[in-house]
């Protein structure tokens, strides 16, 4: 039986009508400005603030006093024991937050991306999905806005606070990740008041931001608008890497009795993103140069290749690997062909990094090699109903509709490999210089997003006939999210030579053909600045390239990058909270249970390469090759589970409170395939959180401290980070496809699962223990570690390794070098580095780390009235960075080398006044990386041989980001 399944589409739009507005400012200047103190409002006109709702204007300094993550009701901070990390508006302020990233470098036990083992190649900021990072060492990349998963991003500009839920929480939405998730809430209309700001930022980089804040009250206590509005041009300090963006949020609030509220807003927002890239590139250079930098005359064999006359080894002048068939577009716009000439060797001893500055080639260390391409333009439609309804003292409702749109257009064409063209024959005219090449790739993404949510609350209070009966509040909440998302994708492919059309089906596995490719290649000079490759964004927008006869598209001929899913998922939820013995015992029972159905409409190989539709759904566009229009064919996966949090805080003393939480997580399915193109299933995560915490100096103080033991099952990893063999088992499989062994490349992608666990202790102290200062100090120490590695890649290797060895062992790729063997003998060395890592600390990462923010505001009636002084300092402990490597290939866990201890400081200086009656002016200046430390710092290492008193070798490293100074002028009235 066949099952269509057609995703329901569904286009709501909440409109706000411009002759209303225009209607409400055509009243008289008086009414509009005026506010609640001008009128008192009588007791009908008080708006009750809602228990769907938390004012962020109670939040005190940095320091925030109420949340909706502990029970999904207002509930006072203090009173929840799952472990919370609150980000106030003023702390973003003063640090110049402005992206989700910004954010990992300030949340106690969390990192950004690209901490630990070479997530993404060095990406700080994530191509796939911009708000990944690392929460207690488990990989995240859900956060919620206002707890609705909208796939949306945060941005300071229109955010009033982010507060990170540390584990697995079964008290919010159904999107939960087992290291912990992230919700930020949008600003909403205040009703009290009118208040108008503007800002502007500026930095030594040459970045521009431009920010607009208009809370405009219509009618006092009833009915306001707020407007947000950003603009920005942004500049990185590694480059080349940008980010310009603009975007409004309009947002209506309209409260017509003191019981009854409505929010309505819409959000547009484009960002086009170059990410920038903390890695070093791949050395191709280094053997080159040790051998004298040979410049070769001609390449009689693949092994071998003339120099001064006199045939030798390749390898011998640091040349190992001979170009195939392979077609480039160099950067003087010449496309030719590379077939039959040399390039350089790779360096193993240097893993992935090249000493840029020892080669003598003057490489900058604020530079990516790879250029602007790993890009990220994303155009989002965000519109958003809220409605809250008091039916009784005691009886709430709230009614919650969230809707998405999102276009993506994702540049994956980045190459970290640098190479020398040491060739001096045939068309070549570039003998001895560096170049770095990459063939354009792009998928592009379109995701459509409707969640509903359905929220009550109740509380009843036996405690009122007796009080050991306690109060209680129960809380229930239904969520439904419907995910539709398609990719295409394109890579660029010769269609056309001079001799005519190609056709494809002439080529071993069609426009998949090796010797169908092209690539972009740019020769550097780094002595004149030319040190990266060209922007190639305008080429991604564009049909391809067709010059001097040839033709080259941009064709959908790689699997993973063609596909289309929708998800649905129901969620539902019980909440119980009692306070017992008049409030010192609270305790907290929830209960989740989700079901999610995905759907995949199937995609074919149309027998020429390209993927297209097995089946298009009813209505497309006849013909259509793209994966919007393909047809769910088959009933779907479906996935279910139930969630658990239970939670008990004990008020041992007005100052002295313990607090107990137990939860379990139902996570989402990643977006990754694994090693057979499939999705890396959902995950299942457990944790267990103790701890105090003391309320000081009349609440002014908060000290906690949480012991954690977290749990996540089936993780999602990147096989690169764990050391799988995947890439060497792909290069064998292709030596075995060129030379007809296999009829087809088995592998389909790197990624793959783990088990982690992670371990450890987060002290957060926070407050204004005086009038002077605000402080906010963290330290947290983890153990992270995962078992269980990569079993879909382990089985495969134990399975087909005899299979490889039985072949010839000097069979090469066509037009290659690189034989079986080499393949294979570097598929069991990481191998060996993989089962290294199994059960020991993940590495490198840091075990202990400590931040503190502090901030002093000048008395009003010294001669610093006006002025504050802050600043960030953080501190990392020595990872761990290698295993001592035995000659029969195994690892001794007990011998390590340690990295480096790293600290580094942050300022902020501040002074407002006012420079006129109603218009307050406040001018900041932010230094990161005060003490312009950029020195790099190594992330791993080998022992230089076998015997057992060896010194270690440091192979891999990681550049800092230097100093970068901003200026924000912000005028408020």
């Amino acid at each position: 039986m066949k099952i269509v399944c057609e995703a329901p589409i569904r286009r709501h739009r909440l409109i706000i009508i411009a002759a209303s507005l225009a209607a409400a400012f055509s009243q008289p200047q008086g009414i509009l400005a005026q506010s609640a103190s001008d009128a008192p409002p009588t007791d009908d006109d008080i708006v009750t603030l809602s228990p769907f709702e938390v004012n962020t204007s109670q939040d005190i300094g940095y320091m925030a006093t109420s949340t909706l993550s502990g029970t999904r009701t207002n509930t006072a901070l203090k009173d929840v024991a799952n472990p919370l990390d609150i980000i106030t508006a003023e702390l973003m302020e003063d640090l110049a937050i402005q992206d989700i990233q910004d954010l990992t470098s300030v949340a106690n036990g969390v990192e950004p991306n690209a901490a630990g083992d070479l997530n993404s190649d060095g990406q700080e900021r994530e191509v796939w999905n911009y708000n990944y990072m690392q929460i207690r060492g488990f990989k995240t990349g859900v956060l919620t806005r206002n707890f609705m998963d909208l796939n949306a991003q945060f941005e300071a500009y229109n955010s009033e606070r982010v507060e990170f839920s540390k584990g697995p929480n079964a008290i919010l939405s159904g999107s939960g990740n087992p290291g912990g998730t992230v919700n930020y809430a949008t600003k909403v209309p205040r009703l009290e008041r009118n208040a108008y700001s503007i800002t502007h930022r500026t930095d030594d980089l040459g970045s521009q931001r431009v920010a607009a804040d208009v809370n405009q009250v219509l009618i006092p206590d009833q009915l306001g608008i707020r407007l947000s509005a950003l603009w920005e041009d942004q500049d990185f300090y590694r480059y080349p890497s940008y980010e310009r963006q603009n975007a409004w949020h309009l947002v209506g609030k309209w409260a017509p009795t003191r019981d009854t509220s409505i929010t309505v807003g819409h959000e547009t927002r484009s960002s086009e993103r170059a990410s920038p890239r903390g890695i070093f590139p791949r050395d191709f250079v280094t053997a080159w140069l040790d051998a004298g930098s040979p410049i070769v005359t001609a390449v009689p064999s693949n092994n071998n290749v003339t120099v001064d006359g006199t045939t030798v080894s390749a390898a011998s002048q640091g040349l190992a690997t001979m170009n195939g068939n392979n077609w480039i577009l160099d950067s003087d716009g010449v496309i030719r062909n590379t077939r039959r000439t040399a390039r350089g060797n790779f360096t193993r001893a240097n893993g992935i990094n090249m000493d840029t500055v020892a080669t003598g080639f003057d490489y900058p260390l604020d530079v990516w090699i790879g250029g602007p391409n790993g890009i990220n333009d994303s155009d989002w439609d965000i519109t958003e109903l809220n409605v809250t309804h008091r039916i009784s003292d005691d009886f709430n409702v709230e009614l919650a509709f969230g809707h998405t749109t999102n276009e993506v257009m994702q540049g994956n064409s980045v190459d970290r490999r640098l190479f020398v063209d040491p060739n001096d024959f045939g068309d070549n005219v570039h003998p001895g210089e560096l170049y770095i090449e990459t063939r354009p790739f792009w998928i592009h993404r379109d995701i459509e997003i409707d969640h509903y949510r359905a929220t009550a609350s109740y509380e009843f209070h036996p405690d009122e006939i007796n009080e050991w009966f306690g109060s209680h509040q129960l809380a229930f909440a239904y969520e439904y999210n419907e995910r539709d998302e398609a990719w295409n994708s394109g890579r660029l492919t010769i269609t056309e030579n001079p001799s005519g059309v190609i056709d494809p089906t002439g080529f071993s596995g069609g426009y998949n053909n090796s010797s169908l490719a092209l690539y972009v290649r740019d020769y550097l000079d780094p002595s004149a600045g030319k040190v990266a490759l060209h922007d190639l964004r305008d080429l991604y927008y564009s049909d391809g390239i067709n010059q001097d006869g040839y033709v080259a598209k941009f064709l959908p001929n790689t699997n993973y990058g063609t596909a289309r899913t929708l998800t649905e998922q129901d969620s539902l939820l019980g909440v119980f909270q009692s306070r017992w013995l008049k409030d010192h015992l609270i305790t907290t029972i929830g209960l989740r249970k989700d079901k999610r159905r995905v759907y995949d409409a199937p995609m074919q190989d149309d027998g020429t390469g390209l993927f297209v539709p097995v089946e298009l759904e009813p209505g497309a566009p006849d013909g259509s090759t793209l994966s919007n229009h393909a047809a769910f064919t088959s009933a779907p996966n479906v996935v279910e589970g139930i969630s658990r949090n239970y939670g008990a805080v004990i008020h041992a003393l007005d100052w002295l409170s313990f607090s107990l939480n137990y939860a379990t997580n139902f996570s989402p399915r990643t977006e990754s395939r694994d090693l057979y193109g499939e999705f890396i299933p959902a995950s299942t995560g457990e944790s267990t959180d103790y701890g105090f915490r003391l309320s000081l100096l009349d609440d002014r103080l908060s000290v906690s401290l949480i012991h954690f033991e977290t749990e996540e099952l089936n993780s999602a990893t990147n096989g690169n980070g764990i050391n799988s063999p995947f890439d060497e088992m792909l290069a064998a499989d292709q030596i075995l496809v060129d030379n007809g062994i296999l009829p087809a490349v088995r592998p389909v992608d790197r990624f793959t699962t783990a088990d982690r666990s992670a371990k450890g202790e987060e002290l957060t102290i926070i407050g204004s223990p005086t009038r002077n200062w605000t402080i906010r100090l963290t330290a947290s120490s983890l153990v992270n570690k995962q078992t269980n590695l990569a079993p879909d890649v382990r089985a495969f290797y134990l399975e087909n390794l005899p299979f490889y060895q039985a072949q010839d062992q000097t069979l090469t790729r066509t037009g290659g070098t690189t034989t079986l063997r080499t393949y294979v003998e570097d598929m069991q060395e990481q191998y060996a580095l993989m089962n290294t890592r199994e059960n020991v600390q993940v590495f490198p990462a840091s075990k202990y780390t400590a931040r503190g923010t502090l901030k002093y505001t000048f008395d009003r009636d010294t001669a610093l009235k006006g002025f504050a002084i802050g600043g960030t300092a953080s501190w990392r402990s020595a990872p761990i960075i290698g295993y001592f490597l035995q000659a029969d290939g195994s690892f001794d866990v007990n011998r390590y080398a340690r990295g480096d201890s790293r600290i580094s400081a942050d300022l902020f200086l501040t002074y407002q006044r006012k420079i006129a009656r109603d218009i307050d002016w406040k001018i900041q200046i932010n230094v990161s990386n005060l003490f312009d430390e950029d020195d790099p710092f190594p992330i791993g290492a080998r022992n230089a041989t076998s015997d057992a008193g060896s010194p270690w070798v440091e192979t891999l490293y990681r550049p800092m980001d230097g100093r970068v100074i901003s200026l924000t002028n912000s005028f408020s009235f």
